[in-house]
């Protein structure tokens, strides 16, 4: 994504079409603001800004309230570096790099003077300049004299954090917020953002959920405040519940479950969806006390933008042709790859039943997007297979993955998780660290509906993937499990143990190999009473005259495998089975993988498995 705008003041002429992209062109300068910008004018001129009164719930300056120090006056170096940082922005501003874009443009959603849309596909922006990198560090050892001289100093200290991220030194970050002494709520805030910026989750929900803790309860129920990241029927949904400004007041129990629903993975502790937003709202005020390139007053709209989509880091300029009088306009590039990660309302109101497209990360129109810091390279849907295996009163889940054929992931080791989830939260059944990128994991759960998490987190590679969504238990009388996947035959005697180091990383298989079938059949067999077996593998998709021809038994693509046997049991009773079966090869495409068991004199059982059949050249 960009931010694009031009000098307030003066509302620009129209402009013919052109083939350069435009970003969140600004649309008016003289719109009037929702909420008055004294507080941030105060500490542009080096007043402390007064802490707002309790603000509406969609007011975003006003959402991320800045701190309060009664009767503070300026130490002398923070005077020179609000001075300072002036010049910084002004010389910045003055030297950044023309920028052609990338991928089309289109307006998706006006924010006031803004207009924004994705930039995912975009060129990124030139390195800043050499003399840019020399100024911030002049500024930096600047704030840091000023931040020594009086530690109680708020604003020092808050953009001393802002211009260490920018110079990308999280772990000093880390200690300059260490060393905030001013309003202790800010302070802890102010150590949440750098943890967050660290990818220190648990530390960073710790020290924003002490800033919660400590701050005014007017400002605490506007920091918690989700609408700018929900769909109008939810926001009315969420506002309906009143806020008392306290922890335990109506809206906790739906920030709960929103929050862990919409944190990316499960196997991380803490939750960045929820730091990423208390850390936007810092950095929407350290903007607001400090400025920013754009050459024009910092209001509600981009703090919106910021809220919603996460604060530039980078900036450059364009302009529209060498016809075009007027200034260029100021660019500011989010961080890419970034992706929603809301939950949908099927998921909000139900999650043990909500389906996979409740986690869409694509959403064309979403109400917010996070670029996670551990996954610079993406966050993608995980190729996995699934699959439930009775274990007296409760059920085995078994998740397998792959990355190994996505080139993207490159080489290396990755961690992996799985978790399940009911009404009241996840938890994290099954942790591994340097895991192969091609493997399996299983879990004991509850024999109820639940919602399944499996996860693989590269950090070598900078990419993450999941699969997310709801599952139901087998029955209590269910007479077989799912179908498991293999690469190859397992034996006479097979146990989910035993095969479990061979599971396929998803439900792909390549047309003309061989591969393993695994299930468990949990109705007793004996050479006296077999039960008859059969696994049919049909194509989907296909056309009338395919299943003409297939009817006729002429070609087997529509059906290419087809085999029946008698199960005769296990001479130790266990329930493990399996079969080797050799893939014709086909043409590529979806089947539907089917297993019958009908025991002798009794009611046949059925389990079904969709696979994608790649060519044998894929």
């Amino acid at each position: 994504m960009g931010t694009e705008g031009h000098a307030a003041g003066a509302v620009p002429p129209p402009v013919p079409p052109r083939p350069m992209p435009l970003r969140r062109r600004l649309l008016a300068a003289a719109i009037p603001l929702a909420v008055a910008l004294a507080p941030v004018a105060g500490a542009a001129q080096g007043a402390t800004p007064a802490s707002p009164a309790a603000p509406a719930a969609a007011t975003p300056v006003a959402s991320a309230p800045a701190p309060a120090t009664a009767g503070h006056v300026d130490h002398p170096l923070v005077t020179e570096a609000r001075a300072a940082q002036k010049a910084f922005e002004r010389s910045r501003r003055e030297g950044l790099r023309f920028y052609n874009g990338g991928a089309e443009a289109r307006c998706e959603e006006r924010i006031g003077r803004l207009c924004y849309w994705n930039n995912n596909g975009d060129v990124p922006p030139l390195d800043e300049r050499s003399n840019v990198v020399t100024e911030r560090e002049e500024l930096l050892a600047l704030l840091a004299r000023a931040a020594a001289a009086d530690p109680r100093d708020d604003w020092a200290a808050t953009q001393r954090v802002r211009y260490l991220d920018e110079a990308k030194r999280p772990e000093d970050a880390i200690r300059a917020a260490a060393a905030c002494a001013g309003t202790p709520w800010w302070c802890a805030a102010l150590r949440g953002t750098a943890a967050h910026i660290a990818n220190r989750h648990a530390d960073a929900t710790a020290a924003f959920d002490s800033a919660l803790a400590l701050m005014p309860a007017n400002e605490r129920c506007a920091w918690r405040d989700l609408s700018l990241w929900l769909t109008s029927k939810e926001r009315d949904a969420y506002r309906a519940l009143g806020c008392e400004g306290s922890p335990t007041d109506a809206r906790a129990g739906w920030e709960r479950r929103f929050w862990w629903l919409a944190q990316p993975l499960w196997m991380l502790d803490g939750n960045d969806a929820r730091n990423e937003l208390a850390a936007r709202r810092v950095i929407t005020r350290a903007h607001a006390m400090g400025g920013i390139p754009y050459d024009m007053t910092y209001g509600d709209d981009m703090a919106e933008s910021e809220l919603r989509y996460g604060w530039p880091v980078a900036w450059s300029v364009q302009t529209a042709g060498a016809l075009d009088t007027r200034a260029p306009s100021v660019i500011g590039h989010e961080p890419t790859p970034s992706f929603d990660f809301t939950p949908r309302a099927a998921a909000l109101s139900s999650p043990a039943t909500a389906p996979a497209d409740a986690w869409k990360l694509d959403e064309a129109l979403p109400r917010m997007r996070y670029a996670p810091r551990y996954a610079p390279r993406g966050f993608v849907p995980l190729r996995h297979q699934l699959a439930r295996f009775r274990r007296g009163d409760s059920a085995v889940v078994v998740g397998a993955w792959d990355v190994e054929t996505d080139r993207d992931w490159g080489s290396g080791t990755v961690r992996v998780g799985l978790g399940v989830a009911d009404s009241g939260g996840p938890r994290v059944v099954a942790r591994a660290a340097d895991q192969p990128r091609r493997g399996a994991v299983r879990a004991t759960v509850a024999p109820k509906p639940v919602l399944v998490s499996l996860e693989v987190l590269g950090e070598k590679q900078g990419r993450a993937a999941r699969a997310r969504y709801a599952i139901e238990p087998l029955a209590a009388d269910a007479a077989l499990s799912d179908v498991l996947l293999l690469k190859k035959g397992a034996g006479n005697a097979p146990t989910l143990e035993s095969v479990l180091p061979d599971a396929l990383g998803a439900n792909r298989i390549r047309a003309g190999s061989t591969i393993g079938i695994y299930w468990e059949s949990y109705r007793p067999a004996s050479p006296g009473a077999p039960a008859e077996v059969s696994l049919n593998a049909t194509r989907l998709n296909t056309t009338r005259l395919e299943r003409v021809r297939s009817a006729m038994r002429v070609g087997s693509a529509v059906r290419p495998v087809s085999v029946r046997f008698q199960d005769t049991g296990r001479p130790d009773g266990l329930p493990g089975r399996a079969l080797t079966v050799s893939w014709p090869s086909v043409p590529p495409g979806e089947y539907r993988v089917e297993l019958i068991v009908t025991p002798k004199g009794g009611t046949p059982a059925t389990t079904v498995l969709n696979v994608h059949v790649d060519g044998a050249d894929d």
